[in-house]
C-alpha cells in the first residue's frame, strides 16, 4: 500500500512540473512592466533552513541574491518587492542580502506582513522604502547569542567533562562547563562589535541619525504603527500600499506582479518522498 501511495505521488508530481515548466515562462514572456516579488520567510541563513516536503523552509541568503540578480537583469523587470515575514537569523547571510539591495539600480521596497525583526529589519532597511502592517512586529535591533549550559546537570549525574584543548580558548562556549569571566567579557565584545555595526548600516541605510538608532537598539520590538512614529518605517499598510509604492517609485500607473522565488526540481521533491 505503501509503494502505490509513493507513486501516485511521484505521477502526480511529474504532471505538476510539466505544467509549471509549461505555463511558468509563458505566462511571464507577455508581461511588459514586471514588478519582481521576491519573497523572504523564514529563518535567514547563508544557504537555508532545512524544508519540508514542498519545499518551504528558511532564506537562504544564496538564493535570494541569485534571485535579485535575475530581476536586475530582467529588462521588463522596473522595481522589486521584498515580501517580509522574518524574525532574523545569521548576520553574515542578512549582511550579504543587505548589500546586494543596495548594489541593485532598480527601485525596491520592504513588505513588512507579520514578522520584519533583527536581521530581516536590517535587509527591509536598505530598500527604497518600507511598507509595514500596523501590527506587525518590526525592528528589534540587536544580537543574541545565547546557549544552554549543563555543567550542573552533568555535575548532579556525576558525569565529567575532560577539558582536552591545544589553545587557551578553544572550547569558549562549550555547553559543558561554566563560562569563565574573561570569556564572557570577550563574548560580549564580539557581540557590541556586530551590535554596532548592525545600528550603523541601519542609520546610513534608512538616513537616521546614528545616536537616534543606538536609542532604539535595545532588542526591543516595536508595532509597525510604533515603528513608523519612530522613523523605523515608512508607510503603513499591507499588498495594496505595496503596490502604490512601488508605483510612484517607478513611475508606472500599471504593474504586473510577478512572483521570484526559488524553483524546486522534480528531482528535489522525490528525495522528499521516502520521508512519508
Amino acid at each position: 500500500k505503501k509503494i502505490f501511495i509513493i507513486l501516485i505521488t511521484i505521477g502526480a508530481l511529474f504532471a505538476i512540473s510539466f505544467l509549471v515548466s509549461k505555463i511558468g515562462p509563458t505566462t511571464q514572456e507577455k508581461i511588459e512592466n514586471k514588478i519582481a516579488v521576491i519573497p523572504l520567510k523564514g529563518t535567514i541563513t547563508v544557504e537555508g533552513g532545512s524544508a519540508d516536503f514542498l519545499g518551504s523552509g528558511g532564506a537562504s541568503s544564496t538564493r535570494i541574491i541569485e534571485l535579485i540578480h535575475e530581476a536586475e537583469n530582467d529588462e521588463s523587470v522596473k522595481g522589486i518587492i521584498f515580501e517580509i515575514n522574518s524574525p532574523g537569523g545569521g548576520v553574515v547571510a542578512s549582511e550579504e542580502i543587505t548589500n546586494a539591495i543596495k548594489e541593485t539600480n532598480k527601485p525596491t521596497i520592504a513588505w513588512i506582513r507579520e514578522v520584519g525583526a533583527s536581521g530581516a529589519y536590517w535587509i527591509a532597511s536598505a530598500t527604497d522604502a518600507i511598507v509595514a502592517d500596523p501590527l506587525s512586529i518590526t525592528g528589534s535591533i540587536g544580537v543574541l547569542s545565547s546557549y544552554l549550559e549543563f555543567g550542573g546537570l552533568l555535575d548532579k549525574y556525576n558525569v565529567t567533562y575532560e577539558r582536552l584543548v591545544s589553545g587557551n580558548y578553544k572550547d569558549t562556549g562549550t555547553p559543558f562547563r561554566d563560562l569563565k569571566e574573561d570569556e564572557r567579557t570577550i563574548l560580549q565584545r564580539k557581540l557590541d562589535i556586530v551590535h554596532d555595526y548592525f545600528i550603523s548600516d541601519v542609520a546610513e541605510n534608512r538616513d537616521m541619525n546614528k545616536e537616534k538608532v543606538q536609542e532604539l537598539a535595545t532588542g526591543m520590538f516595536y508595532l509597525g504603527s510604533e515603528a513608523q512614529e519612530l522613523g523605523l518605517v515608512d508607510y503603513l499598510g499591507g499588498k495594496d500600499k505595496a503596490i502604490d509604492v512601488i508605483k510612484e517609485l517607478t513611475g508606472l500607473e500599471e504593474v504586473e506582479l510577478v512572483s521570484y522565488q526559488e524553483r524546486r526540481s522534480i528531482f528535489d521533491l522525490l528525495q522528499r518522498v521516502s520521508a512519508f
